[in-house]
């Protein structure tokens, strides 16, 4: 997974508690300490046993942390890959374009393999549909992603998850309804 969500999942933590929870956090997951690099490629895995040990610790539900964590991490990917996107676009271009976005940066980040991405944008609403290859499916961060899209841009909208893998269906579908 791309260091940008390692970096910033450390961060989250670390501004909604201190940094000695984040080491409690790091070393109750079995994970060494490290510095997590922006421009690095991390294993899922680590991703994945911080989330646990924060929801285990939290005693709150793995894909709320998810999403609240996804909505905290979209303007870093906005500024991040923001030479992938024109930045005279509004919120429903972006949406729009995210499908040759991801293909953009993937191509751009050989080896971070990022989900499959597909929109289709109505009158006032775009329909993102996420599929991805991972073991673990991360529909909560997708969910939340989207919704900082939103809160980033300002724009008056809703995300609504309409079809999820963990209901058995093959791709999460999210509806972004603009007000």
């Amino acid at each position: 997974m791309h260091g940008i969500v390692h970096k910033s999942l450390k961060e989250y933590v670390v501004e909604r508690t201190d940094d000695d929870t984040w080491d409690t956090i790091v070393e109750r997951s079995g994970l060494e300490p490290q510095l997590y690099l922006p421009v690095t490629n991390y294993d899922d895995s680590e991703i994945d046993a911080i989330l646990e040990t924060l929801s285990t610790m939290a005693t709150q539900d793995r894909t709320a942390i998810e999403r609240d964590f996804g909505r905290t991490l979209a303007p870093e990917l906005l500024s991040t890959f923001n030479a992938h996107f024109r930045r005279e676009w509004e919120l429903p271009e972006l949406l729009d374009s995210l499908e040759d976005v991801s293909d953009d940066v993937d191509a751009a980040t050989a080896e971070t393999s990022l989900p499959a991405l597909a929109t289709t944008r109505e009158s006032d609403r775009v329909t993102v549909t996420y599929d991805t290859h991972r073991d673990r499916r991360y529909c909560g961060l997708a969910h939340g992603i989207l919704e900082g899209f939103v809160a980033a841009f300002d724009a008056d909208g809703t995300v609504t998850k309409v079809a999820c893998v963990d209901d058995g269906v093959d791709v999460c579908r999210f509806r972004v309804d603009f007000d």
